[in-house]
């Protein structure tokens, strides 16, 4: 009997996103993301996964450090972009076919939802900077302690109830 040899390929590499991490790769990376783009959008940009991006980040300190610097970054590039949609009114109404012109609810809507994420995310991200600040009414003798207010409830009963 004749034995047959089959070759089988022994893969020397695993198939998909590259893995190599480069300072190229990765200032891509973050200047995305100081940008205003995701740190997903970025990674199917450059091509890796979100998961190799996480890995390097929780494995290098220097790499997070700069991750949280774009991430400051994006903040303020989105509280830029709340001005530009605020101020950008040239669809806010069109001409129908009558001749008229006619306010585009939808458009401001929308308008309207894209500033509030971005307001929502700031405030998420930098509370300090663009989180919703409550008024002060009243300062600690200390500056260091904090006041503590309480709210006393009480139930009376009136004349009638005591039966």
């Amino acid at each position: 009997m004749e034995k047959i040899r089959v070759a089988t390929a022994v893969p020397t590499r695993k198939r998909g996103a590259p893995t190599i991490k480069t300072p190229e790769l990765l200032d891509a990376v973050f200047a995305g993301i100081s940008l205003g783009k995701s740190a997903r959008a970025m990674c199917v940009e450059v091509g890796i996964s979100q998961r190799v991006l996480w890995n390097w980040l929780a494995s290098d300190g220097e790499l997070m450090r700069q991750y949280l610097r774009a991430k400051e970054l994006c903040v303020d590039a989105y509280a830029e972009e709340i001005i530009e949609i605020s101020d950008d009114g040239s669809r806010d109404t069109y001409i129908d076919e009558k001749g008229r012109e006619v306010t585009n609810r939808e458009v401001i809507a929308r308008a309207q939802l894209r500033i509030d994420a971005r307001k929502w995310y700031a405030a998420r991200l930098a509370p300090k900077k663009y989180g919703d600040k409550l008024p002060v009414t009243h300062e600690a003798p200390d500056a260091k302690k904090s006041v503590v207010h309480s709210v006393e409830v009480a139930f009376v009963t009136t004349a009638d109830d005591g039966k």
